[in-house]
């Protein structure tokens, strides 16, 4: 696996982001995992928010300063009303306009011009690439979207809509919140997670989500070298992220994925 830390965090106009190299090594795509910094929201959402349901008034400003610093029509953004389950979209590569609001948690298209957005304070950002077929996957992966299997779903439909193997699979998992501040009660917990949890005593468990997505993965066939992660804790790391279970009042970073 590719680990990537704050060493590898890059700036571009101002804006910090991380990209993993598998993906940023590919013509025909672009990507990147941004922070909370280099926008122009106010406090608490300072300053790059593009959380649509913050109630910030600063979002459109945020989504041209993104748009310009690597080169896409913010209007091509697709942005989901993620409602942390386990809903995909499948784009079509046609001209038609997107039904608003989707209320999906993942997204996977052969498109061109569309970027897949995913907007997280915690939960995992995570991307799926087909280096083969050229097609592309953004998904939301909160508690209750893992507990549904989420990313398994999401490569099971990608070999059905697009004929994906997983030998050909590249995948990220942005930032998220790290299993040293992810504490759950038992109404939340899942038996099958115990591989991937520190129980804590008083049904408290410390979870790694983050394992319990790229197991998913794995049972889905694809092998440890295919898989990048930025190991940053959103919550540990408060100048760079926003994080819900830091901050309850707080803002969105976003993360995109296109074909260009």
């Amino acid at each position: 696996m590719n680990i990537l830390d704050r060493s590898s965090v890059k700036i571009r106009s101002g804006i910090p982001y991380f990209e993993v190299s598998e993906i940023s090594g590919l013509e025909w795509v672009r990507h990147a995992f941004l922070t909370r910094r280099g926008g122009v929201s106010l406090p608490p959402y300072d300053s790059l928010n593009l959380g649509f349901r913050t109630g910030d008034d600063r979002l459109s400003q945020n989504g041209n300063l993104i748009g310009a610093a690597f080169g896409f029509n913010p209007e091509n953004l697709v942005l989901l009303h993620q409602e942390h389950a386990d809903r995909i979209l499948v784009i079509e590569d046609s001209p038609d306009p997107l039904a608003y609001p989707l209320e999906y948690d993942a997204v996977i298209t052969r498109a061109m011009k569309r970027v897949l957005a995913i907007q997280t304070a915690d939960c995992i950002p995570l991307f799926v690439i087909d280096r083969r077929r050229k097609a592309i996957a953004a998904i939301h992966a909160g508690r209750q979207g893992t507990a549904l299997g989420i990313t398994r779903k999401v490569l099971r439909r990608m070999r059905e809509e697009f004929g994906s193997s997983p030998v050909d699979l590249s995948v990220a998992l942005g930032p998220s919140i790290g299993p040293c501040c992810y504490e759950i009660d038992k109404k939340a917990f899942i038996p099958e997670w115990d591989p991937f949890s520190l129980h804590k005593g008083g049904g408290r468990w410390m979870v790694d989500l983050a394992q319990i997505n790229i197991a998913q993965m794995k049972e889905e066939g694809l092998q440890e070298g295919q898989i990048s992660k930025i190991d940053l804790c959103t919550r540990c790391h408060g100048d760079l992220f926003f994080s819900y279970r830091r901050e309850p009042e707080t803002g969105r970073q976003l993360s995109f994925i296109g074909i260009v």
